[in-house]
C-alpha cells in the first residue's frame, strides 16, 4: 500500500506542477518573445478590421478581440488602432492603420 501511495503522490505532484506552470504562462503572460509579438499584431489587425471594415462599435470590437487575447491598452485613432500588451518582463505593441482602398495594414 505504501508504494501505491507514493506513485499517486508523485503523479499528483507532477500534474500540479505542470498546471501551475501553465497557469503562470497565461496569467502572468510569461511568453517567449517571438510568440508574444504575434498577439499584439493579431489583436491590432482584427480590431482594426472590426472597427473600420465591419463598422462595429468599439465595445463590440473590444469583446471580439478579447476572445483571442486581452490587450492592456486599446488606443483608437481616427483611422488607426494601437494595442499594447505587457508582462512582467517586457512590453509589446502593434498599430494597424485603415486605408479605404487597402483595408487594415500593420504599421
Amino acid at each position: 500500500m505504501g508504494k501505491f501511495f507514493k506513485i499517486v503522490l508523485i503523479t499528483f505532484s507532477l500534474f500540479l506542477i505542470i498546471g501551475l506552470i501553465l497557469f503562470a504562462i497565461f496569467k502572468f503572460r510569461l511568453l517567449p518573445d517571438p510568440l508574444a509579438r504575434i498577439y499584439p499584431s493579431f489583436a491590432a489587425k482584427e480590431g482594426c478590421s472590426c472597427l473600420f471594415v465591419v463598422k462595429g462599435s468599439e465595445e463590440y470590437c473590444k469583446d471580439y478581440v478579447r476572445q483571442f487575447f486581452f490587450p492592456d491598452e486599446w488606443i483608437q485613432g481616427e483611422d488607426s488602432l494601437e494595442v499594447r500588451f505587457s508582462s512582467y518582463f517586457s512590453e509589446w505593441k502593434a498599430k494597424a492603420i485603415f486605408r479605404n482602398s487597402k483595408g487594415c495594414r500593420l504599421e
